[in-house]
């Protein structure tokens, strides 16, 4: 459990900290504040560093570097890092961190100068990656590296380094990725499972392998107890496999029945919250004693059941023992949750608010007295 969260340098934030911070924790504040920034940043310190996790957040981003075709090399796609920056500011010296005063440690990243063994070789297939800047003048950026970054991580049981090469603009080469892949500590537990959930949801081969566990453990009941929220009537929740499961598209694969019904249902039928609820219940599930982060936690809910999920989702949080870190822009979400705390007594000292202002040194956390308090005096907290 994190107790409080740091960030120096990151993004938008020239330092920032997060204090007070429970098992389930609701971030809110104004558009461009940095709630999934925050989200992200947890992310990399609790993957101990993966720079697989920093490709992926710039992709999901839309932070891209895209190089034309040219003859012999197709188009290719490399994600640009430099943004991580504060002020974007890429370069030799640039840096920036994140901790916790708990078990996760801290992680540190920077711009450093390669030395010549550390540079990519010249092997046939590292040429094809790094051209020479005669090449082309649009590839220029793509001239082997002298730049690199450097991902630290330092905890009470160690620490480890890893530096790997990038562009003048701060592009990671994602051929190179698996080579500097650091060992999944969580297997060790030194490092917990983390899920990130965006507005998205998840693809329906991602639930598919957290159904698994969910069988293999026989928990299917803590799901479908969830999606009763939306349909009381639900009986049974069913993964097709294969190429059965693409000929539903993209958002298919999956299969409701009904205690009313003798056929099983496309979930898609039924609208974008009870997939919500089912990211959301396989995801608890899947991080236990771990960091389950979900960004616009209201997604395709109605204000109406914004109660029982936050009933859900701490009582599954704390019987899987997971921390939760979560975002809105909505006023019925944070009122859901002050719901939870004047009717749930005994869950009430596993939330928090936390409002995020990049203009201060640190958040403003809420406890459940204070947001049923804030919520009855019609104060604005988002």
């Amino acid at each position: 459990m994190l107790s409080t969260i740091e960030l120096e340098g990151y993004r938008g934030f020239k330092r920032y900290r997060l204090k007070g911070l429970s098992r389930v924790n609701l971030l809110v504040g104004k558009n461009n504040c940095g709630k999934t920034s925050i989200l992200e940043a947890v992310h990399l310190l609790a993957s101990g560093a993966d720079p697989a996790v920093l490709a992926n957040t710039a992709w999901q981003r839309g932070e891209v570097m895209v190089v034309p075709e040219r003859e012999g090399y197709r188009q290719r796609t490399f994600p640009v890092i430099a943004h991580f920056f504060h002020g974007h500011e890429f370069g030799p010296d640039a840096q920036f961190f994140v901790s916790s005063g708990d078990g996760l440690g801290r992680v540190a990243v920077r711009v450093v100068i390669l030395d010549e063994s550390e540079r990519p070789g010249e092997t046939s297939r590292q040429r094809s990656m790094f051209p020479e800047p005669e090449d082309l003048a649009s590839e220029e950026a793509l001239a082997r590296p002298t730049l690199g970054i450097s991902l630290e991580t330092s905890t009470h049981s160690g620490g480890h380094t890893l530096r790997l090469p990038v562009t003048d603009e701060g592009a990671l080469f994602p051929d190179l990725l698996p080579r500097y892949r650091p060992v999944r500590r969580w297997e060790s537990r030194e490092t917990p499972p983390v899920q990130f959930i965006t507005p998205d949801s998840l693809e329906p081969r991602s639930m598919s392998e957290m159904w698994n566990k969910v069988i293999t453990e026989g928990r299917e009941s803590e799901v479908i107890e969830a999606m009763r929220i939306l349909a009381p009537g639900l009986k049974g929740i069913f993964f097709l496999s294969g190429d059965s499961a693409l000929r539903f598209g993209a958002r298919g694969g999956v299969l409701a029945a009904f205690e009313t019904g003798r056929r099983r249902e496309p979930l898609g039928s039924h609208g974008d919250g009870m997939r919500r609820l089912l990211a959301l219940s396989l995801s608890l599930i899947r991080s236990e004693d771990g960091l389950l982060l979900v960004d616009e936690v209201d997604t395709g809910l109605h204000y109406s059941v914004m109660g029982d999920m936050w009933r859900l989702l701490v009582e599954a949080a704390r019987r899987s023992n997971v921390q939760v870190f979560a975002t809105t822009h909505s006023s019925d979400c944070v009122h859901g949750l002050a719901w939870l705390c004047e009717n749930h007594a005994d869950l009430r000292q596993e939330v928090s608010v936390q409002k995020i202002e990049a203009d201060l040194r640190q958040s403003v956390a809420l406890d459940a007295d204070e947001i049923m308090l804030a919520v009855s005096q019609g104060m604005e907290v988002r």
